[in-house]
């Protein structure tokens, strides 16, 4: 048996969890500040949101007639608090040139993103299971799911959800029936009821709810035109479900003391989905609840218990660990371990300078220094870890 295991998450976290939040209803650059306010200061949480390139409200996005609205976003890109594209916006009558005016844009500002989040019933969706999904047509004018490749657009959302607490771990019988609340027996017992049945289509080969038979967080999947990315899975478990669940005034359910009880038993990941501009009032009694519900979250983060990044850092995170090609072994005394590449499965190994190791942790046996190389000849800065919860001790690559 091999002394040296790799860990799933960080050192010492338990589980992971991540707010990801459409940019819908948040209509001024105003309460655009505020939000980022509130989440990355109030609450103290590094919180990435997304943007629109098009709104013909003259909304919030990159195109508006306000100059500021462009600069905050550029900035905040640059800055990392900005992560995630939400779809191209909203535009009637989008085409491929419309696609083409906003990459070379963020391209014209050293702008890079890697996400992708489908919109509503927006034209230039990817979404695989609802007509209005184009963007990876190539005999649609909407097409333009090449570009995004292009660009550098590594992970797509495309409207799957799961109300199963946990991603990225086994499913058990009881992740299912946790989705039943006693509190709103009817209408989670609704729930609960179209989920088992979900799983149970997944499992005669369903390829709409697929998700729900792996249960995974993040996986490659192929479009129409043949491109290929990695799609990712969001989290809403609210009662109604999560199209009445998504606002910021509900987000204290998505986060409630038995979801996060539940994600730490299971040690998964979870992305939240939400739209914080809808309903954003913090002093309002949801948004008290809200508020609470989120100070919880982070007394959870420094407590060394739930890992709490931004959703892009949670997904390399997540690929890393699983596509990670290593050794490790005990000789003379120490402990060593030898990293050879992250076999992507989209683009192959990486090169060394594309490795994402920053918080990779592996477990190693109690009281023997250790050594971490990649390939074989340049060490890695580690940071040797006292035991954790389970009571082994770890190095973490830092």
């Amino acid at each position: 048996m091999n002394p040296v295991s790799l860990r799933n998450l960080p050192y010492p976290y338990r589980a992971a969890l991540s707010i990801s939040s459409d940019i819908d209803c948040t209509d001024t650059i105003e309460k655009h500040h505020a939000i980022q306010t509130f989440m990355r200061e109030t609450i103290g949480i590094d919180f990435s949101n997304t943007f629109f390139p098009y709104h013909e409200g003259d909304h919030f996005c990159l195109f508006s007639s306000r100059k500021a609205d462009k600069d905050a976003i550029v900035a905040q890109i640059r800055s990392g608090q900005i992560d995630a594209l939400h779809s191209f916006g909203e535009k009637s009558n989008f085409t491929r040139a419309d696609a083409v005016r906003a990459l070379d844009e963020l391209e014209r500002y050293g702008c890079r993103v890697r996400i992708w989040i489908d919109h509503a019933d927006a034209s230039s969706n990817l979404c695989k299971f609802r007509s209005c999904g184009r963007g990876d047509d190539r005999d649609r004018p909407e097409y333009h799911s090449d570009l995004l490749k292009r660009y550098g657009i590594r992970f797509i959302w495309t409207e799957r959800l799961t109300n199963i607490v946990g991603q990225g771990v086994p499913l058990r019988l009881e992740s299912l029936l946790c989705i039943y609340d006693p509190r709103h027996a009817k209408d989670s017992f609704l729930q609960m009821t179209k989920t088992i049945l979900k799983v149970a289509l997944s499992r005669l080969g369903s390829t709409k709810y697929a998700h729900f038979r792996t249960n995974t967080v993040v996986g490659p999947v192929t479009l129409k035109d043949g491109q290929r990315f990695f799609e990712f899975i969001r989290f809403n478990n609210h009662f109604k479900g999560a199209a009445v669940g998504d606002t910021f005034e509900d987000l204290h359910y998505l986060l409630a003391e038995p979801v996060l009880y539940r994600l730490k038993q299971v040690g998964g990941c979870s992305i939240v989905y939400t739209h914080l501009g809808k309903k954003f009032n913090p002093t309002s009694p949801g948004g008290e609840k809200t508020l609470q519900a989120l100070r919880r979250l982070r007394l959870e983060s420094d407590n060394g218990q739930i890992w709490v990044p931004p959703t892009g850092a949670m997904l390399e995170h997540c690929l890393a660990t699983r596509h990670l090609t290593w050794r490790g072994w005990v000789n003379g005394g120490q402990c060593k371990i030898n990293i050879q590449s992250i076999e992507d499965p989209l683009a192959g190994p990486t090169a060394q300078e594309e490795l994402v190791l920053k918080g990779i942790t592996f477990y190693t046996p109690p009281g023997l220094p250790a050594e971490v190389t990649l390939h074989g000849r340049i060490p890695l800065r580690i940071r040797h870890n006292p035991p954790d919860h389970t009571g082994k001790e770890s190095v973490t690559i830092v």
